[in-house]
């Protein structure tokens, strides 16, 4: 028997236990949450009343900041993507094949895991292991379409 089949079985008769404890406890609590809610609305309007000026004075405050920033950020930026633009592209040009071998080889390590597990399990988990490397397959091709 696999550890998990042992989790399983030891943890069963737990969680059967807890369902209908789970349910009276939502049963109990959902109207004291009402009532609680209903209690705290009046506070929590009075709150957005006097929080809402301060709010409003620190909008304003931090606009022209924020504009400022971002005018003196966008020459510097501006200057990084001329001067290490084409070292860039250079990287991606050259990582480009590097990539596609990575993937081709992640793509044959997926596959070979399914089997692996299909097989351990029996075939049991078919459909969901089936599913999660199709979605695995699909991004791993740049595309976003799935492997041939």
């Amino acid at each position: 028997m696999s550890l998990v089949d042992k989790v399983k079985d030891a943890a069963s008769p737990v969680i059967d236990m807890a369902g209908p404890v789970v349910i009276q406890a939502l049963e109990k609590a959902g109207p004291l949450m009402d009532m609680a809610l209903e209690k705290a609305n009046p506070y929590l309007e009075q709150a957005m009343e006097v929080a809402t000026p301060y709010v409003e004075v620190a909008r304003e405050m931090t606009a022209p900041l924020l504009e400022s920033t971002i005018n003196k950020a966008g020459p510097i930026a501006e200057k990084i993507s001329v001067t290490y633009g084409p070292i860039m592209d250079q990287a991606m040009e050259a990582a480009g094949p590097l990539v596609g071998k990575a993937t081709e080889v992640a793509r044959d390590f997926v596959e070979a895991t399914v089997f692996a597990v299909d097989t351990a399990t029996g075939g049991r988990f078919h459909d969901q292991i089936t599913g999660v490397s199709q979605l695995v397959g699909q991004v791993l091709n740049r595309n976003g379409q799935q492997s041939a």
